[in-house]
């Protein structure tokens, strides 16, 4: 079903409501949803915490998930704010659950955005991320241009790049961080209007990490 305000009128991704559940388990109390985007996340994480931290760096995007938001019932709960993932302002271990969808794999250096999740994140909570893998319908996509092998420049000049399981194991280690699971996992979306307007496929690698409780 089409989300009204919704900036592609996308449905949740699947993993959004595991990570939640996860989350609410570990007893969260604030969970940040980095980037919100257009918000399509938001109502299944709004159940993994009494808080919901919506960030993002685009002031239009979060203006249309702050609609998805309050039509979803949870706007009382949820607090938007600018968040760039290299330099979120955000105090050191002060955030129990973080849900970082989509956005790795743009960055041409994520390694220290990861340093910074892993920085603001609390003790005993758990970042959840994905890497797109190369069976991803992405790199099928005929505007999409190849630069180098697994990196590609898509059609609104976003860099992206994919990932098998050994690139990830060590962008990790090179973050000294170690995934505590990873998951490798497709769904269909249907088609987004002006942009993929066919069904299709995504596939990622969905990897945990845990920050020990002291």
């Amino acid at each position: 079903m089409k989300q009204e305000g919704n900036l592609w009128g996308d449905p949740p991704v699947p993993h959004a409501a595991k990570a939640a559940a996860l989350f609410a388990q570990a007893g969260a109390k604030v969970v940040l949803d980095v980037p919100c985007g257009d918000g399509r996340n938001l109502p299944p994480l709004a159940q993994g915490a009494p808080i919901l931290l919506a960030g993002d760096t685009s002031a239009s995007a979060m203006g249309i998930a702050e609609r998805v938001a309050r039509k979803a019932g949870i706007r009382d709960k949820t607090v938007f704010l600018e968040v760039d993932a290299f330099r979120t302002g955000l105090l050191d271990n002060s955030i129990d659950g973080i849900f970082c969808w989509d956005l790795l794999g743009h960055l041409t250096e994520p390694e220290p955005a990861l340093r910074e999740l892993w920085r603001i994140l609390a003790p005993g909570g758990r970042l959840v991320a994905n890497m797109w893998t190369m069976n991803d319908c992405q790199v099928s996509d005929p505007l999409i241009k190849e630069i180098a092998p697994k990196e590609y420049i898509d059609h609104f000049d976003f860099y992206c790049r994919f990932y098998d399981l050994d690139d990830l194991a060590k962008l990790l280690a090179s973050a000294e961080l170690e995934a505590e699971s990873v998951e490798t996992s497709s769904w269909w979306e249907p088609p987004h209007a002006g942009y993929r307007d066919y069904e299709h496929e995504h596939e990622s690698h969905i990897f945990t990490i845990a920050k020990p409780a002291t």
